[in-house]
């Protein structure tokens, strides 16, 4: 279930461009997120285009950006859980956003030459996901998009780790905050006030 925001210049990209490019880095955004591109994971994938105009709302340096590089300049955003993947997945989709924005606008994306071109990864935190709904987490959203079985090897410590921290800290459990939220219902409705 990954996001992708493509922030891009106005007049950068064609509509052909686009569509090569939504469909490349679907299977780029997939991959790092689940380890595999399956239909079901791209009946869930967004990739959404924003344009925006260079003489008055994009600015490098301080000053309107009227003389970018050849293919323009990029930002990209991508959302998905926390535990998704490793570093490595997230390296290599680096290289894979690099590699299809360089053959779509035929540059040469070595670095630095598409250095002002940035991919950012937000991982959203285990319960802030959500949809139809409920509350989704990474294990939901592998099964969901015919991920990779094998993320789990990854994705169960982490999550496992993050309750241990929470645990450590003196963080309430899930349980008891709902324990306890019942608990001072119940005391309401005992005891209303006039």
């Amino acid at each position: 279930m990954p996001l992708l925001r493509v922030t891009h210049q106005r007049g950068a990209l064609t509509d052909a461009q686009k569509a090569q490019l939504a469909e490349e880095l679907t299977s780029a955004i997939l991959i790092a997120e689940v380890g595999a591109d399956t239909p079901a994971g791209r009946a869930l994938a967004y990739v959404l285009f924003d344009e925006v105009d260079p003489k008055n709302s994009w600015y490098v340096g301080g000053k309107p950006d009227t003389s970018p590089p050849k293919g323009g300049r990029f930002l990209f955003d991508i959302v998905y859980p926390v535990g998704a993947s490793m570093q490595a997945d997230k390296t290599e989709l680096h290289a894979a956003i690099n590699r299809i924005v360089a053959k779509t606008l035929d540059v040469d994306g070595s670095f630095p030459n598409r250095a002002g071109d940035w991919v950012f990864v937000h991982e959203v935190p285990n319960g802030s996901w959500g949809a139809s709904g409920q509350t989704i987490g990474i294990r939901d959203i592998n099964q969901v998009a015919g991920g990779d079985p094998e993320r789990a090897e990854y994705f169960e410590p982490l999550l496992a780790a993050q309750e241990r921290v929470r645990e450590a800290h003196g963080f309430p459990s899930e349980v008891s905050r709902a324990n306890s939220r019942r608990s001072s219902l119940q005391s309401t409705h005992e005891h209303p006030l006039n």
